[in-house]
């Protein structure tokens, strides 16, 4: 399976220093790894994975990137006036039936997206962007 860089990858992988930059094809071999010219980058379900590299399995890796790190970035505590705020928000997304598959269940109090997230159909991507709110703009500059 292919992987996309979706953030230039500028350091220390399995297989020494790395610097591989955005819209760089990766292959994800069976041991789980993701290998760049031949040399073992990191694990796939890891969170360097996450952060720099997308699932490309339907060719819109880019795309998917960019909506799970909107996602992201739209939940960070800073984007909140107040923890009140922050929690109510957060209410929403703990009762939706397809978030839940997206959490880490072994997390009972605190929410982790796990790796089925940065591999998800585009629409529910799509899906959970609308709940949480991202605005377009966000969208386009991730």
């Amino acid at each position: 399976m292919q992987y996309v860089t979706i953030k230039h990858f500028k350091r220390r992988g399995i297989g020494g220093n790395f610097n591989i930059h955005y819209g760089k094809f990766l292959e994800l071999h069976e041991d789980g790894i993701l290998y760049y010219d031949g040399k073992q980058v990191c694990v796939a379900r890891s969170a360097a994975a996450h952060e720099y590299f997308a699932c490309n399995y339907d060719g819109q890796g880019f795309y998917r990137g960019k909506l799970s790190h909107a996602i992201i970035e739209v939940l960070e505590p800073k984007n909140f006036d107040s923890p009140q705020e922050r929690n109510e928000f957060w209410k929403k997304i703990w009762k939706d039936d397809l978030t839940q598959k997206y959490r880490r269940p072994e997390h009972l109090d605190y929410w982790l997206w796990n790796d089925d997230f940065f591999n998800a159909p585009i629409e529910d991507l799509e899906y959970i962007v609308e709940l949480v709110g991202v605005k377009k703009g966000l969208l386009e500059n991730v």
